[in-house]
Order: C-alpha cells, then structure tokens, then sequence
C-alpha cells in the first residue's frame, strides 16, 4: 500500500449528468429569451421612440453587464460555492425580467432588463459552468454536448412559442408570463449538490510528484489558494491580492490571446443573434418567416451540438482548432445573407448558421477549462467573462450607431465579420509562432497547449 496514493475524484458521470441536466434546462429558458427579446419588442421600442442604438444598447446591456462583474463572481464562487450563488442568480433574473413586463422608458429597460436580469444572468453562467466543469473531468465534451444539445431545442420551441403568444398577448404580457418561466431557475439551482457529495475514491501508483502535491479536488468545491507569509507586508498584500483573484494567469500570453479573442467572437455572434429579428425584419421577412428562421437554425443547431464531440475524435482537433472552424463557416454564412433575397436560401443560410452555432457551442466552454487548472477556473471564467463583456456592451453600441447612421445593417454584419476574423487571425499567429518555438532548438519553450 506504500506505493499507491488514494484520492478523491469527480465522478465523470454519475450526478454529474444530472448537474447537466440542470444547466441545459436553465440554459433552455435563458438564452432562446435573451435572443428573441428583440422580436417581442421591436414594435414596442418603436412605440415608444427608442432608436436602433437605445433598443441595442438595452440589449447588449443585458448581455454585457452580468459579464463585467465576472472577477468579482470568481471570488463568490471561491467563497460560497456555485449552489448558493445560483440561488441568487434565480431571484435577481426573475427579479429583473418580470419587472420588464412594467417598463415603458428607456432607463426602466436598463435598470430592469439590462442590469438586474444581466446580473443574475452572469451569475447563473458562472455558476452552472464551474458545476458541470468540477463534476467531469474526462467527459467534458460529452457532459457538454449532452447540456448545450437540449438546450439547443428552446431555440426551436421559444421562438415559435413567443410567436403564438403575441397573437393573444401584448409584449409586457408575454414577458411577464416568462418571468414566471423563469421561477424554474431556483429548482435547477437547487440540484446543484456540492462535488464532495459524490466524489469517487480512486487508487494509482505513488510518484515522487505526489509527496509534495495538493489534490485539485479538495473538500470545498474548489480549492482554496495558499498566501504566502515569506515577503514584506507591502508586497505580501500585492501579492496576496494577485493571487486571491489569480491574476498571474494574465502572465500567460496564450492565456491573454484566448481571452482576445473568445472577447471578438462572442461579441459578433451575440450581437449577430441580437440583431438578426431586426436584420431580417429589414430584408422584409415578416414575423411568421422569422420565426421559421430562428427555428430552422434551431434545428441544425441541435443536431450538431450532439454531433460535435464525436466529429471533433474523428478529426482529433483541440477545442480551439474546432472553434475556428466554426468561425469560418459564421462568416461565409454572415456574407451570403447580405445578398440573399429568396425565403428559401435565407432559410439554407440559417442551417448553415445554426451547424456552426451547434459546434461553437459545444467547444467554447472547454476553451478556457481546458488551458487552466480546475483551482484557477473561476477567476480565468470571470476573467473571461469581463473581456466579452467590455466588448458587448461597447461594440454593441457602435453597431446601434452605424445602423443609425447607414439605415441599414449591412455595415453592421461586415464589422461584425471583420472583428471575428481578427480572432482567427490573433489565433492563427499565436499557432505559427508556438510551431516555429517548437521546431527551432534554441528558443525558449513557454507553453505546452497549441491551438
């Protein structure tokens, strides 16, 4: 027995899917009501007044907001565990998005919909991605699959079910009765049973490595970091601060390069799910054709995020290689629609959308979980989360003015190909220069994870 260690494991199944479970079905609600919150209320904006910018802003607000508090939902995270952070994710996005339903101005939507339903938003995300990401180790990409996959079906059931409920509802009528859909947040949260309740105890040889190291899965959820008592006291509290919130992660280039440019990519696909009610309400669809669309890519969405790991073994490509695929494809399809005017190759346009949605899906959470250690996650993911939401909410902005300025969204979707080819080329550079360190002998070797 001197030579085999015991320790403690996630389960990499078990209640983990019932972890994933949870996560799909708050994911379920969220994200289809957040992406067809422009078709509910773009009659009403005009109504009211608001220009294509207010109507943007209000929305990439709700998008952004949540995200810029990122750092600080890593510390809560630390600290009180994802459960009871969920908890209160579920009473401040109920909270704001049934408020919503009483907002008739401009700063009623930013307090209600954009900052109170954002916050609780951005906790949520958080929360159920450290879950799902501390219960699998091995079997991320299927956990993953198995979560975004039904997730993917309320982006066939919301739009379609929105579209009914206007013909009897006004829009603060359809809202309020999803924020009663939205009260299902606190039993997803609930079963959200801390890791130390299921963890598997595991046999394997003793190394020399092991007489000094510390189990990543501790009995809290996540390990707490040690401070060092060896330095002056000025420096000692620096340093005490940077590693409370693990900022020696923003050392790490590559770390620093992904957090670029998952910021573009996330910023020109939300934004381009955001707008694409209003960009086809402007190519002259009506509201039946839109919901088709949304559901059409709906359904190729679904179909690939199952597909996806098992595409991504056959080809035994890392998440990132998968995910600039995908960014590949967004683009062409981005492109087409700009010159498209029959129904039928828009709706050939919101497959391809959707295929590419499907495996981007998948693969953007493992990006960050599979380059830092599980003790770090949560503040890599809230640092990730503040990078996308500065650039949400600050190109969301600019998109609302140029729409203002061009009366039209043309520019809109080429500044938004643009900015994602800029992470394909931030990326591509990032993939040429580790290969050049790794042939040449004499450069320095600064990283082990390639693109």
């Amino acid at each position: 027995m001197k030579n085999v260690k015991i320790t403690k494991a996630p389960p990499d199944g078990g209640y983990g899917w019932v972890i994933a479970i949870a996560m799909a079905l708050n994911s379920f609600i969220y994200i289809p009501m957040m992406h067809c919150f422009g078709l509910i209320f773009k009659d009403t904006f005009a109504e009211l007044g608001l220009s294509a910018a207010q109507g943007s802003f209000i929305m990439n607000l709700h998008a952004a907001f949540g995200l810029l508090t990122g750092l600080l939902n890593g510390v809560l995270l630390k600290m009180f565990g994802y459960r009871k952070i969920a908890l209160v994710a579920a009473v401040l996005y109920f909270s704001g998005v049934t408020l919503t339903s009483l907002a008739r101005s401009f700063q009623f939507f930013i307090i209600s919909y954009g900052m109170i339903a954002s916050l609780g938003l951005g906790m949520s995300r958080a929360s159920y991605s450290l879950a799902l990401n501390t219960y699998f180790r091995k079997r991320r990409s299927k956990a993953m699959s198995v979560a975004v996959t039904i997730t993917g079906f309320g982006s066939i059931v919301i739009p379609q079910l929105i579209n009914l409920l206007m013909k009897f509802y006004t829009p603060e009528g359809v809202i309020l009765i999803f924020g009663g859909i939205c009260a299902h947040f606190f039993v997803t949260a609930l079963l959200l049973q801390p890791v130390k309740w299921h963890m598997k105890v595991e046999e394997e040889p003793l190394t020399v490595q092991d007489r000094n190291s510390k189990d990543e899965y501790c009995d809290n959820e996540i390990c707490d970091s040690s401070l060092s008592l060896n330095q002056p006291a000025k420096n000692q509290r620096l340093s005490n601060i940077a590693k409370f919130f693990d900022l020696d992660l923003l050392k790490d280039p590559i770390f620093v390069n992904i957090l670029i440019g998952l910021a573009f990519a996330v910023f020109s696909e939300l934004n381009f799910t955001i707008l694409i009610p209003f960009i086809l309400n402007d190519l002259g669809l009506n509201n039946d054709q839109i919901a088709t669309f949304l559901s059409m890519a709906g359904v190729a969405d679904i179909a690939f995020r199952f597909l996806a790991p098992y595409i991504g073994d056959c080809l035994k490509t890392s998440p990132r290689q998968m995910f600039i695929f995908t960014l590949i494809v967004l683009i062409i399809m981005r492109s087409i629609l700009l010159i498209s005017t029959h129904f039928y190759a828009i709706l050939g346009i919101a497959a391809g959308l959707g295929i590419a949605k499907g495996v981007r899906r998948v693969y953007v959470g493992l990006i960050i979980p599979s380059h830092v250690t599980l003790e770090k996650l949560p503040s890599a993911s809230g640092m990730e989360m503040m990078a996308n939401g500065f650039c949400i909410l600050t190109g969301g902005f600019i998109l609302g003015i140029v729409r203002d300025l061009t009366g039209s969204y043309f520019f809109c979707i080429v500044i938004m190909n643009f900015v994602t080819f800029l992470t394909i080329v931030l990326w591509t550079i990032e993939g040429l220069i580790f290969k050049y360190k790794k042939n040449d002998p004499e450069a320095s070797d600064t990283t082990n994870n390639k693109i």
